[in-house]
């Protein structure tokens, strides 16, 4: 029989074990969540969703999310940044759709030393930007080369019309691409920008066509792709159809009404092929249609793997002393190999990402790994 010194030491016990398992951490999610471009924000939101709920479920602190819409506008962005610095119980910022917004809030969340975990931002101008900020998205340097050199080496495609999305995005995708596309032997017939929101490209096909190019790379989002894609097989332009991680979406299949049929494009992560190399990816996928009732694309793939980045930066710190901004960069710092839906998870000193990417055919209207 337990002594009444014994009782009290178990029950302190437990109770200390409980204050524990409620200690609450609180984290940012932002992003692009309305508008045209909320698809990339709100499946990204999705991913991130399911880890945390899952981290939520187990013994531990509780990870408490705050979300914020930035709208795709840099001005609400830094609003936001200067709210999360002034928070203090505010631990981490995950998230971001478009790199410009996320390289304006950058400044101000550097100087306050506020961990950041992107999720959607490619631009390589956010290599290196602070020391706080990584992401588990790749860089458009590098998915660009690897993707010039994919079209000239393992397609064979001899001369290429490049046309890509007027800022930040587009432009670091089309010069990685160009400059690894002609190291390999390719030529460009042209390279020209457009403008978000374009709807008529009729005009720019037109001069397109008279090149008679083998292939059209498209460097830039979804909507634009589409129309690109169907306005060209409206006008019978006879050209191998390309187009980046930007365009990986389901919505590219519905807004072209079937014209991206054949196309090759690359990303990070694809629901099939990843579910049969990954226990993690398989367990993913299974938990986002049980839950969704549809397939995740690479955006929710990734803010999944944001959510598991961070969580493991917590159950680190927590064995260290405590969950504070400084132990959480730190422990994220020193992540590596963590298993992941989208690959490894570890990060270079510059706050990029160790990866690779995948390249995918559009067949019978969804994505397949290419052979």
């Amino acid at each position: 029989m337990r002594t009444s010194a014994s009782l009290l030491a178990a029950a302190l016990l437990g109770a200390s074990l409980g204050a524990s398992a409620q200690e609450k951490v609180t984290v940012a999610f932002t992003g692009t969540l309305t508008g045209d471009f909320a698809s990339y924000g709100v499946t990204g939101k999705q991913g991130f969703d399911l880890a945390i709920e899952a981290y939520n479920a187990q013994k531990g602190p509780q990870v408490e999310v705050t979300v914020v819409d930035d709208h795709g506008n840099p001005g609400d962005a830094v609003m936001a940044a200067n709210r999360f610095c002034a928070d203090k119980n505010m631990s981490a910022v995950v998230g971001y759709t478009f790199s410009s917004v996320a390289l304006a809030a950058m400044p101000i969340l550097d100087k306050c030393k506020l961990p950041v975990i992107g999720t959607a931002v490619t631009s390589p101008q956010l290599s290196g930007t602070s020391p706080y900020f990584r992401r588990v998205a790749l860089t458009d340097a590098t998915q660009g080369k690897l993707m010039g050199e994919y079209v000239a080496k393992t397609l064979g495609l001899k001369n290429i019309y490049l046309l890509y999305q007027q800022d930040d995005y587009g432009i670091g995708v089309q010069q990685a691409f160009k400059a690894a596309f002609e190291a390999a032997g390719g030529k460009l017939m042209g390279n020209d920008p457009y403008m978000l929101g374009t709807k008529d490209f009729r005009t720019l096909l037109t001069r397109v066509k008279s090149k008679k190019p083998e292939g059209i790379f498209i460097a830039g989002f979804y909507t634009e792709a589409a129309s690109l894609v169907a306005q060209a097989k409206a006008m019978r332009i006879n050209a191998r159809m390309l187009a980046n991680d930007g365009s990986l979406s389901p919505q590219l299949m519905a807004l072209s009404n079937g014209a991206a049929e054949g196309m090759t494009l690359y990303g990070t992560f694809d629901p099939g092929a990843s579910t049969e190399a990954s226990p993690v990816a398989a367990s993913f996928v299974k938990t986002f249609v049980a839950k969704y009732k549809t397939e995740p694309d690479s955006w929710a793939a990734l803010g999944y793997d944001a959510g598991l980045a961070l969580t493991a930066a917590i159950d680190a710190a927590k064995t260290q002393g405590g969950i504070d901004r400084a132990r959480l960069h730190a422990r994220l710092g020193a992540l590596s190999g963590l298993p992941g839906a989208t690959g490894q998870i570890q990060f270079e000193p510059s706050g990029d990402r160790k990866a690779s990417v995948l390249f995918f055919n559009v067949q019978n209207g969804k994505f397949t790994l290419a052979k």
